[in-house]
């Protein structure tokens, strides 16, 4: 039997008896990239890569279904795993992917500022900074910015190596709740202070004037620096940054998925929720002092995080992904998907 304890490596190469068909996290990923893939279908003549993003989405589902044969053939942890890990590489494409259908909806940037002005009497993108300012305050945020990225390989991996009977519950939450931030992107446009205030000038910013933008990120989606990179963390910070696009500022996923990542932390080692909490608040701050969110985006990071991790666990627990009833009791890793002892990992 396997239990929620770390297992020895030679468990992860054992044979054993393959689950038949898709596995929940390909379904839904497949979900996804069938949404999009008739999106693009229908805004063909507005987009301007509509035969490429048809060509990678039945690329992506002809190397799902080569990966499901390869498993079939060598059935074990580590080859589900790569399974897993190949849907979650997917998210560095269908991230900047978004951008293609954005950019056809009406920008709502002047909306957020004007909350954030309203809220607080000023610009906190801008001001934030201002008050902590120094290359001791600049490298500390830039670093909460770019754990982000650490925090979720270190919940996925904890799952892996610490509690594998929960990695394929923690494996679907963590990535239905990233397509779900994907799909709210997909129609409600906001490119963040950065990105806006780079079009309108700080200088209306900082005096409370935000007016719209139109459809000016439709054609301009370069981010540019207006200052030299100081510190470790501000350059990794600026050079991924260099692939960004004007999209997906409200609500920041940053702060909502570094929520559910605490979450499912919490539940699953009171200790580990406890070295992550120091990154996840610098985190949350960080993303309104480096100018990459306003701070109702925050707000609506929080909010949506609590609203995606139940559904996350709703769609888990679906037929649809769920495997057969007479797999249910098989004590494999990552496959076991008895109810009263998964759903622990969100409600306690």
């Amino acid at each position: 039997m396997v239990s929620n304890t770390t297992m020895d490596l030679a468990t992860y190469f054992e044979r054993q008896k393959p689950m038949p068909g898709i596995v929940g996290i390909e379904k839904i990923t497949f979900c996804y990239s069938a949404f999009t893939l008739v999106l693009a279908l229908f805004f063909y003549h507005q987009i301007d890569k509509g035969p490429s993003l048809i060509l990678y989405r039945l690329l992506f589902a002809g190397i799902t279904v080569l990966l499901w044969q390869f498993y079939k053939r060598f059935p074990c942890q580590i080859t589900y795993a790569i399974r897993v890990f190949f849907q979650f590489s997917l998210l560095t494409y269908w991230y900047p992917d978004i951008y293609n259908f954005a950019k056809l909806m009406p920008n709502m940037d002047p909306l957020f500022a004007q909350m954030d002005q309203i809220l607080f009497g000023c610009q906190p993108a801008i001001e934030f900074s201002k008050i902590l300012s120094g290359r001791f305050w600049s490298e500390l945020f830039y670093m909460g910015y770019f754990s982000y990225y650490i925090l979720i390989i270190a919940i996925i991996l904890w799952a892996f190596l610490k509690h594998p009977r929960r990695f394929d519950i923690i494996t679907n939450i963590v990535l239905c709740s990233f397509l779900l931030y994907f799909f709210t992107f997909l129609f409600l446009q906001s490119a963040g202070p950065q990105f806006y205030y780079q079009r309108i000038g700080l200088e209306n910013a900082s005096a409370g004037i935000f007016p719209p933008v139109h459809d000016w990120f439709r054609y301009h989606s370069q981010l540019i620096h207006d200052h030299v990179s100081s510190g470790l963390f501000c350059s990794l910070v600026e050079d991924a940054q260099k692939s960004e696009f004007p999209i997906a500022a409200f609500p920041s996923s940053h702060v909502g998925i570094a929520t559910i990542i605490m979450i499912l932390a919490h539940r699953m080692s009171k200790k580990l929720a406890l070295v992550f909490s120091p990154f996840y608040i610098i985190l949350c701050l960080s993303t309104v002092y480096i100018g990459a969110h306003y701070a109702v985006d925050v707000f609506g990071g929080w909010i949506t995080a609590w609203i995606f991790i139940r559904i996350s666990n709703k769609i888990y627990r679906t037929k649809f992904i769920h495997r057969p009833k007479e797999f249910d009791s098989l004590h494999r890793y990552g496959h076991h998907h008895h109810h009263s002892s998964h759903s622990q990992v969100i409600e306690k």
